[in-house]
């Protein structure tokens, strides 16, 4: 059994609650939260609003930091420093510096520390990695994310607005989907810049960050706290070689699937569980609008065998196109619920293993804030 201790209780930490008292290893002991009114009726829950007072309850062994980016570093380094092992909400911090110092005393101090990169836990996600990692669709050459969220919740006094409390939209919110790209991608990042908007002074509401990695592949986040909740909406598009991979929602549920299969790669997607097929349709028999009637023939060596097509230069065996989807059969509150679930699970896990590998380490927090960091710099250079 472990004792968990959740420092910020918002809607999050109420969620985090909920969510992990289903577990049947794990108890939320402790609670702290300066605004005292959020605690009330929290029977057989310790309650504390200053935080660094749950620091000295022994009886804690793990703290979740869900409160403002900016705190995270204060918090989290003086978690470890007492012996607490950690889990901390997105983002690490909202500067390098400060991530880079929660890492050191987590090195010094030996203790666990991991980060809540929920996604990493999705079993659509994990689902789209494994075929990814196979070459079931060819190479990843193209992530494009286009985040619109309502920003009617969000008054001009809001910390989010704060670049010094939040770190901007690319920090506390587009992290997530920086780290998607890693979850799935190998590649290395090259090159990072960024664009921007501001509604006033104040509100810096769009903003896009452009990643260029190696092996061919670019990246750009869109996000937008601009509208209506009516229009709230994220699609995460992904065009690989062979395929072309499409989700819907910050917590996808689906994924539709247009990929072209040969022998060696059709069992792997067909027999997939989360698969389900809609059409399959042999090349030759399938349309190639890429070209207009009357421009002349295609190259014939692809018309002679109708067995392997070229993309990015390299040359596969593919000999039918299929269509369908990737599904999970959940709602959107059960696979948060999981999610968040796991996350902690992943965290205790390396606290009674230490051969344990993280599914979401620390590192891979300061790889996903340094891309959004660079970006939100760049956008903001501009005059």
């Amino acid at each position: 059994m472990y004792n968990i201790g959740i420092i910020g209780y918002g809607g999050f930490g109420k969620f985090l609650h909920n969510a992990w008292n289903q577990l049947g290893e794990v108890r939320v002991v402790a609670v702290a939260e300066k605004d005292a009114a959020k605690m009330q009726g929290l029977d057989g829950v310790k309650t504390y609003t200053n935080w660094h007072d749950m620091l000295h309850d022994p009886e804690v062994d793990v703290v979740a930091i869900v409160t403002e980016p900016s705190t995270h570093e204060t918090i989290a380094t003086a978690c470890l420093e007492v012996g607490k092992h950690i889990l901390i909400e997105k983002p690490l911090a909202v500067n390098m510096a400060d991530a880079q110092k929660i890492l050191e005393i987590r090195d010094q101090t030996g203790m666990v520390a991991g980060i809540d990169f929920i996604m990493r836990f999705n079993p659509l996600l994990e689902a789209i990695r494994d075929l990814t990692q196979k070459g079931v669709f060819g190479k990843l050459r193209r992530v494009d994310v286009e985040n619109y969220a309502q920003d009617e919740a969000l008054l001009p006094s809001h910390w989010f607005w704060d670049i010094g409390r939040s770190g901007g939209i690319l920090v506390e919110h587009a992290v997530h989907f920086i780290d998607l790209v890693h979850f799935i991608s190998s590649a290395k990042v090259l090159a990072v810049n960024g664009l921007k908007h501001n509604r006033n002074p104040g509100q810096e509401d769009q903003i896009m960050a452009n990643v260029l990695y190696d092996d061919g592949l670019i990246a750009t986040h869109y996000h937008a706290f601009t509208r209506p909740g009516f229009f709230e909406v994220t699609k995460i598009k992904l065009a690989y070689d062979l395929a072309d991979v499409e989700l819907h929602g910050w917590i996808p549920l689906s994924a539709e699937v247009k990929a072209l299969v040969g022998p060696a790669t059709r069992t792997s997607l067909f027999e997939h569980p989360l698969f389900k097929m809609n059409t399959l349709t042999p090349i030759e028999k399938a349309s190639d609008e890429s070209r207009p009637a009357g421009w002349g023939p295609l190259d014939s060596s692809k018309d002679e065998t109708r067995k392997t097509v070229r993309s990015g230069g390299i040359a596969y065996e593919a000999n039918e196109i299929v269509q369908g989807i990737l599904s999970l059969g959940k709602t959107k509150q059960e696979v948060y619920i999981d999610c968040v679930q796991a996350s902690l699970l992943d965290v205790l896990a390396k606290i009674s293993d230490p051969n344990h590998n993280l599914t979401a380490p620390l590192e891979a927090g300061l790889v996903s804030l340094g891309i959004a960091v660079t970006a939100s710099d760049s956008a903001r250079s501009y005059v």
